[in-house]
């Protein structure tokens, strides 16, 4: 069974699990990671970049407070998304135009001028502290899920996605995104599936598995994923409670 929707980081997809997923007694629960995520994670980068106002977000979300503590927010039933600018702007104004309005709120002002002007990566060199705080999201995500998924007793994994623009790609292991999410799961002891590596070790490109004209896995895409997990699982066919036959 697959859950999921448009521009949700694992901080956001926390209710898929409560609210489905657990009902069905799962013996493994996998994650599928892309590149955004991180960036999902944080409801202000999240609302710059998808077009939401952060105080009034669709999703579930992180809020950190003054001491240090990340708690869970519940989505506004009344969320707000951005009024649509003219039409001669392009996305990239629309986003500077949604952090230069965001900066003018005293809480998101100081982080936002300290983020500026790489609000755009993923994971600035050197990092901002925008980008610092959808590391630490993230990592709270994750060990929410572990807490859930650990107490039913089922496993956790992570599925490392692949397409075929760079951006967006969780490539060879230089990729700092992948490093750190690997960095990430490591510590938790969660066993990482990269759909890069199978793909290479089957002679494959990424643009195959992915729509002409959209970067989401078409049939052969879901295929290789499936794949590269099934191929995990029968290494380990214990975690689905088999004996690898």
């Amino acid at each position: 069974a697959a859950y999921g929707r448009s521009a949700t980081g694992q901080i956001n997809q926390l209710p898929f699990y409560d609210a489905y997923a657990r009902s069905l007694r799962p013996k493994l629960v996998v994650l599928v990671f892309v590149r955004n995520d991180i960036k999902d994670n944080h409801r202000l980068l999240a609302g710059i970049t998808k077009g939401w106002d952060p105080d009034k977000s669709p999703y579930v979300v992180a809020e950190k407070s003054a001491a240090g503590a990340i708690t869970l927010r519940p989505p506004d039933p009344a969320w707000k998304a951005w009024v649509m600018w003219p039409s001669g702007a392009d996305a990239n104004e629309e986003k500077a135009l949604r952090a230069e309005m965001l900066a003018q709120r005293p809480r998101y002002q100081s982080i936002i001028e300290a983020s500026m002007p790489r609000l755009r990566a993923v994971l600035p060199d050197p990092p901002t502290p925008l980008s610092m705080e959808a590391m630490e999201f993230t990592a709270f995500a994750l060990d929410e899920f572990q807490r859930r998924v650990a107490g039913a007793g089922a496993s956790l994994w992570l599925l490392l996605a692949t397409s075929k623009v760079l951006h967006f790609r969780l490539g060879d292991a230089s990729d700092p995104v992948r490093v750190v999410v690997e960095g990430l799961a490591e510590a938790r002891g969660i066993p990482v599936v990269s759909q890069h590596d199978y793909m290479v070790r089957q002679g494959r490109e990424p643009w195959e598995g992915t729509f002409a004209y959209d970067n989401h896995w078409n049939p052969t895409g879901h295929q290789w994923a499936a794949e590269a997990l099934l191929e995990r699982l029968r290494q380990r066919p214990e975690v689905c409670g088999g004996n690898g036959v």
